[in-house]
């Protein structure tokens, strides 16, 4: 089952890898995190590790001529 945390990433604290907070079932809709960390598997450190909770960054717009 998927999350529902749209706008939301997490992002390894030792590694620094992101992934989409509702692609690994966070619910950001009344869910609790501590100062925006929450205890959760990284797949590319194969440990269990605090992870970030924070929003995804909004791509830069370009100037126009």
């Amino acid at each position: 089952m998927k999350g529902y945390a749209p706008g939301w990433q997490v992002r390894c604290t030792k590694c620094q890898r992101t992934r989409s907070a509702s692609g690994v079932g966070i619910v950001r809709v009344g869910a609790w995190t501590w100062k925006n960390f929450t205890p959760g598997w990284c797949s590319s450190c194969q440990w269990l590790r605090f992870l970030a909770v924070e929003r995804k960054p909004v791509p830069a717009q370009s100037a126009s001529a």
